[in-house]
């Protein structure tokens, strides 16, 4: 892993701050009428803990993923490309509007990116 990459955790503000983006996210996708149905009957404390625990893991932060197998946690929700790429751009907005440069959010998008076939349910039962 690169180096720039080893230390992004501490440029985006380290775990706390992903915690402030992560609570700003969400709201902004509550927002979202494309997104928002998503989340209906949905503990949002949870999903955010879920989505704080899962950001931190990949961004090699000091915390470790607990929830769902992420295929099954998405499966049969009619989650898109066009919805996992919303959500990233609300989340990209985010990390702009607090002054992260536009590379670390490349690098924090890609790292999400990893995630987008077992979101949106293009990956094999497998994987």
């Amino acid at each position: 892993m690169a180096e720039n990459e080893q230390e992004l955790l501490e440029r985006l503000g380290g775990p706390a701050a992903v915690a402030d983006f992560i609570k700003e996210l969400y709201e902004r996708v509550l927002a979202d009428p494309a997104l928002a149905p998503f989340f209906e009957k949905t503990s949002m404390d949870r999903v955010r803990k879920m989505q704080y625990e899962f950001l931190v893991a990949a961004l090699d932060g000091p915390v470790s993923y607990s929830g769902a197998e992420l295929t099954a946690v998405h499966r049969g929700r009619g989650i898109t490309d066009q919805h996992f790429a919303t959500f990233c751009g609300h989340f990209a907005d985010v990390l702009e509007a607090h002054g992260i440069s536009s590379a670390d959010i490349d690098l924090v998008l890609s790292r999400l990116s990893m995630a987008k076939d077992k979101v949106v349910g293009t990956t094999n039962t497998g994987g």
